[in-house]
């Protein structure tokens, strides 16, 4: 016989969103479970930096939370074949392995008396009474107020409530040894503008990476071979572009999960906290979290109309000029991390 367990909260999935998210109910002394399938830590398809504003807001969070990175300033941008518009950031950007993130993140809930149950989610259903009764596939059975769907790009609650997701942007990544100098490196063209190929010097190794129009394992190599980067194991991701808005008040969708990443530049760590900030606002308010997350909805609409700019010649064209001054490239892009650096 399926076993059942009542709880307030059960948020499906223990990565960065669904830890900030059990966190900062834990702290306002609401019962969560999260709830995972997999054995942390955990390898996670992902660049791993982490913006000032990420950061920060993090920080703000999770006080006191441990992780390892590597502050980065230098970056080395370039479009085509255009000289290398090279500059040092006011702000250092921090890079991470995924991995070892956030299983730090995961450890920091559970430190403060969170709990983390290790299943797969089945299927949800709704009670006469309001309630939820979350399925697991072990069987389990567990009735709660509110379902937080933080379980990434496949989400399989946002898959029950929606169907198929269409709107999904391909990252594919390969890994090799850690290499100098330390700095990011990204390389735009009229081929695939606004995407890029990049390289992150993550912790014991760089992470190279690439998306585009046409994102596969061909087009990959080709770039690798261009660059004079040695090829090893290929490994790809998507990414969740176009935010989904609930059917039930009290289901939740932050993170990837929601759609939440940058719709520019596939970064989704400070969106996944904020969107994991707001999800506990609107439970411990008892408010709709279109509500508490209403300025993230309105951003992501403003990303929307960016990024097809960002398909235009004309947006290229500017872009391309701004490259070539880096005095330009290093005002704009401090100006932009001083702003987010301030954020509240």
């Amino acid at each position: 016989m399926a076993t059942t367990r009542n709880v307030d909260v059960v948020i499906i999935g223990g990565g960065p969103a669904g830890s900030v998210c059990g966190y900062q109910l834990k702290q306002a002394g609401v019962e969560c479970l999260i709830v995972d399938r997999a054995t942390f830590p955990r390898d996670k398809i992902c660049g791993g930096g982490l913006t000032p504003k990420a950061w920060r807001l993090l920080d703000r969070l999770m006080p006191g939370v441990s992780y390892d990175y590597r502050p980065v300033w230098n970056l080395r941008l370039q479009f085509d074949k255009d000289p290398v518009c090279e500059f040092d950031a006011e702000y250092e950007l921090r890079m991470t392995n995924r991995k070892d993130f956030d299983y730090s993140l995961l450890k920091h809930y559970m430190q403060h008396g969170g709990e983390v149950l290790q299943d797969a989610f089945d299927r949800y259903e709704v009670q006469a009474d309001g309630r939820l009764t979350v399925n697991l596939k072990s069987g389990t059975r567990i009735s709660c107020r509110y379902l937080v769907a933080a379980d990434g790009a496949h989400s399989r609650v946002r898959k029950q409530m929606f169907g198929d997701y269409a709107h999904n942007v391909f990252f594919i990544e390969q890994y090799t040894e850690e290499s100098e100098p330390k700095n990011i490196i990204s390389h735009f063209s009229s081929k695939y503008f606004p995407g890029c190929f990049y390289k992150f010097p993550g912790i014991g190794r760089d992470v190279w990476g690439f998306n585009g129009p046409v994102t596969d394992r061909e087009h990959f190599q080709r770039l690798m071979a261009d660059f004079g980067v040695p090829q090893g194991r290929i490994v790809g991701g998507y990414i969740p572009m176009k935010t989904v808005q609930s059917t039930h008040e009290h289901i939740i969708f932050i993170g990837d999960a929601g759609g939440f990443p940058n719709r520019i530049t596939g970064e989704g760590l400070y969106d996944a906290f904020q969107t994991a900030f707001n999800a506990k606002r609107a439970i411990v308010e008892q408010r709709p979290f279109s509500e508490t997350n209403r300025q993230v909805f309105v951003k992501m609409h403003a990303q929307d109309r960016l990024f097809r700019f960002a398909n235009t010649a004309l947006c290229r064209l500017l872009f391309r000029m701004v490259l070539r001054h880096p005095r330009w490239a290093k005002w704009l892009f401090d100006t932009k991390m001083k702003r987010e650096y301030w954020m509240r």
